[in-house]
């Protein structure tokens, strides 16, 4: 493969085009380091600012993905989780095995912030999940549960490292009706970066919500994070048919 620089298709769009054949064939694979913007003019005989421009585009498509310091490489295909749905499902999805690894589990009194979020009226008991969440041992996400004692009394004779959505389905017959999420980007702290295996250039997802069941109980609040480049969340927003 080469870049006619006589052919009316600019130079860099047929970079680009040479970059995703590379990447079909497997030649470069998911998540594989490819070559400097430098190798890449010296191989094609083309500026480094037609190859810039050629992997620019290829990032903003999410082709590609930039880490400061290290290079540009290949795109995973990202986890997706869809509305109400549990990391081990999104995980089993894309054909991978999801696990866990408990990092805290303690039973505390709540405190006022807790009360107000969980909507306990008297100082209660809680239980405190921290779990690092892998799929195919690829660490991907943080995500620390705080759940009424009252809801799930003895939870701390579970095994806690398989789908926590599972567990009080099965164990404790509560289900997830709909999920009060707050989502948002931010840096990683250093503890997270250490137990997610990440470079410091990589932004992380945070999640935090209320799960609610069908009867509305506030069943227990997530806060999570997860790793920008190995996870996004889809939502499906519905229009309020009052709006004028």
């Amino acid at each position: 493969m080469f870049v006619d620089k006589k052919s009316p298709i600019p130079a860099y769009f047929q970079l680009k085009n040479i970059i995703l054949k590379n990447i079909q064939s497997g030649a470069y694979t998911a998540g594989s380091l490819i070559p400097s913007e430098r190798d890449l003019g010296e191989c094609f005989g083309i500026s480094r600012m037609t190859v810039r421009q050629a992997l620019n585009q290829l990032v903003l498509e999410g082709v590609l993905n930039r880490e400061r310091g290290r290079g540009t490489f290949v795109s995973r295909s990202k986890l997706e989780q869809k509305n109400i749905m549990s990391f081990s499902e999104a995980v089993r999805q894309k054909g991978l095995v999801p696990s866990a690894k408990v990092l805290n589990f303690i039973s505390v009194e709540a405190d006022a912030g807790m009360m107000d979020v969980l909507g306990l009226r008297d100082i209660e008991k809680v239980y405190v999940l921290k779990r690092l969440r892998l799929a195919s041992f690829i660490p991907v996400g943080i995500e620390e549960d705080f759940i009424p004692q009252k809801y799930c009394p003895g939870l701390e004779r579970f095994d806690l490292t398989g789908s926590l959505y599972r567990l009080i389905k099965e164990e404790y017959s509560y289900s997830i009706n709909y999920v009060d999420n707050v989502v948002e980007a931010s840096r990683p702290t250093r503890e997270e970066r250490e137990l997610l295996e990440m470079s410091s250039g990589v932004p992380v997802i945070r999640v935090a919500g209320v799960n609610y069941t069908e009867s509305g109980i506030k069943l227990f609040r997530e806060r999570a994070v997860y790793r920008s480049d190995e996870y996004k969340y889809s939502m499906r927003v519905y229009v309020n048919k009052n709006l004028e």
